[in-house]
């Protein structure tokens, strides 16, 4: 009986093997590494709304200090990733008017000083997103950022009349006069929170709320828009 042994040589093909398997990795390793691109790179939309304006009060009885006014804005966004994206907005509201009520004394005898104050902002806006979903039709987000705040201002003083003790005629004790127009700046911090609601693949409808810090609540703004993704 003879028993025969069959020797199979797999040293000369082990190189082959192992240079596949590198040329493997090195394909995959860079792929796995790169995060997907965003399904939207940038967007562009304009929107309008209401805009509240908590104003400094002149006296203790002035009543409500909330000013409002129409306000509309234009953005432009840019997409880290589908969640994160920056926005850079710029806004304006229209003029609103408020009148005040201040005590003063002239000549010893306390008088009513009424002030016609004329408001209007406008607004440059760095925002932060983080957009929950990916490459849904409805996209909720919150925000927070900083607003930064042009008002101007005018105060229209009314005149002050009294009577003279003499003859009960009325003069006037102190002249009308007009402060300003000046403008004021202010930096504030703000949190917000809203959605987009895609119409078409591109095309989005987009409502938020807004609400600015400082002192306490220094303005509301709600409004709504549309846009397009790029």
């Amino acid at each position: 009986m003879v028993v025969a042994f069959q020797t199979v040589n797999r040293t000369a093909s082990t190189p082959g093997y192992v240079l596949a398997g590198l040329l493997t990795l090195g394909v995959s390793a860079p792929a796995l590494a790169q995060p997907a691109a965003p399904v939207a790179r940038a967007d562009l939309s304009g929107t309008a709304g209401w805009l509240a304006v908590n104003q400094e009060s002149l006296g203790p009885y002035n009543g409500n200090d909330w000013q409002s006014s129409l306000f509309v804005a234009a953005t432009g966004g840019w997409y880290w990733s589908d969640h994160l994206k920056s926005e850079l907005e710029f806004g304006a509201g229209t003029e609103s008017t408020a009148y005040r009520y201040r005590q003063i004394v002239i000549d010893g005898r306390p008088n009513t000083e009424v002030v016609e104050s004329r408001y209007s902002r406008r607004t440059l806006t760095f925002s932060q997103q983080y957009q929950f979903f990916r490459n849904a039709w409805f996209h909720p987000h919150v925000a927070g950022g900083v607003n930064v705040t042009f008002e101007r201002v005018t105060d229209h003083t009314n005149p002050v009349f009294g009577y003279d003790d003499e003859s009960r005629a009325g003069r006037v004790v102190q002249p009308e006069r007009t402060d300003g127009p000046r403008t004021d700046l202010a930096v504030t911090p703000f949190v917000a929170t809203g959605f987009k609601a895609y119409m078409t693949q591109r095309g989005f409808f987009r409502s938020d709320l807004r609400v600015s810090l400082r002192d306490g609540v220094d303005d509301v703004v709600v409004r709504f828009g549309f846009g397009v993704d790029f």
